[in-house]
């Protein structure tokens, strides 16, 4: 059976490749964030929990022609259970 992919633990973007992760405040990469949540030990978006479900709720309307609520629906029970997310 194969390893599962990791996935970003602030967006749920999987992590397939290197260039995909974020960096570390040292600049290595972070098997933990991706490159568009995370950058040089710090995340890029400042909004809260659910700022952030409306905000990924768009993006995965615009970009991946998902019903709103559907991708709100995924949104919701996805990301609160993300690292960056769970103590919110």
């Amino acid at each position: 059976m194969p390893d599962k992919i990791p996935v970003c633990q602030s967006c749920a973007m999987p992590l397939e490749r290197s260039e995909q992760q974020g960096t570390n405040l040292d600049g290595s990469p972070s098997h933990e964030y991706c490159k568009y949540c995370f950058q040089q030990g710090e995340f890029t978006c400042k909004l809260g929990l659910s700022e952030y479900i409306e905000k990924q709720t768009k993006f995965a309307a615009e970009k991946f022609g998902m019903e709103e609520a559907q991708a709100r629906k995924i949104a919701e029970s996805v990301l609160p259970q993300l690292k960056r997310w769970k103590n919110q």
